[in-house]
């Protein structure tokens, strides 16, 4: 399993219109192949700040949706929108537990 978390920090005039495009980009990649999860979070205690944590089945669906024009797509609607660039963390990882 892939598990993504992207810390993501939008400029304020921008907060409405990013929230609304991920609320929909949130919806359209849970129903992609091999996307297991795909969330936003809004941080409570900064300004501004979302995660988004992304659970992938294997490296390859993972690669799959990196490659993907809608990927492309997502990036070039977003980039604008924020004030920093992503920081974000990728992990080949087994769940642990029930």
């Amino acid at each position: 399993m892939m598990v993504i978390r992207i810390r993501l920090k939008v400029e304020q005039k921008n907060k409405a219109q990013f929230v609304q495009y991920m609320i929909e980009e949130t919806q359209r990649n849970k129903n992609r192949q091999g996307c297991m999860a795909y969330s936003l979070y809004e941080d409570l205690a900064l300004e501004n700040q979302f995660l988004l944590y992304e659970e992938w089945q294997d490296e390859h669906s993972f690669d799959l949706y990196k490659a993907s024009v809608e990927f492309n797509e997502i990036m070039q609607k977003l980039s604008p929108l924020l004030s920093e660039k992503p920081d974000s963390a990728h992990f080949s990882s087994n769940l642990v537990g029930p």
